[in-house]
């Protein structure tokens, strides 16, 4: 963590909007952590390109394999690359899943977790994820 007060709090605040949303399973509250132009690389290689494809494929596994999942995370590293821009690197852990996805393991308590890699941008006073990479890891 570094000792950029704004940063850690734009970090933290992507962070909890990000939990309570998928714990919600609110789509809506979800897509208000993204730009209209954002995209993401899910843990499969698959990519979303726009809120609207990024909220849809998040909708489409709360009503499936991840139907009733919780996810917890933690920030573990925020890098500021300029005043409007920052890295943010985030553990996560999910569980309750209904099925584990191709290339995931769940370790002994049954969690799968990840490694997530946000880039933010702030607009107009406004810190949203612009790129986002998900990546499973692959090891107990």
């Amino acid at each position: 963590m570094i000792s950029d007060p704004d940063a850690a709090a734009a970090a933290q605040a992507m962070l909890a909007r990000f939990v309570e949303s998928w714990n919600a399973v609110d789509g809506f509250a979800y897509g208000e952590g993204y730009w209209d132009d954002a995209e993401l690389v899910d843990p499969t290689g698959r990519i979303s390109s726009g809120r609207n494809a990024i909220v849809q494929g998040h909708v489409d596994l709360w009503a499936g394999p991840f139907k009733g999942s919780r996810i917890a995370g933690t920030v573990r590293r925020i890098q500021r690359l300029s005043a409007s821009l920052l890295i943010v690197d985030v553990d996560l852990a999910l569980g309750n899943v209904n099925e584990v996805p191709p290339g995931a393991v769940a370790d002994e308590a049954g969690l799968i977790r990840c490694h997530l890699k946000h880039v933010l941008t702030e607009r107009a006073g406004v810190w949203r994820i612009l790129s986002a990479q998900n990546t499973f890891i692959a090891y107990t």
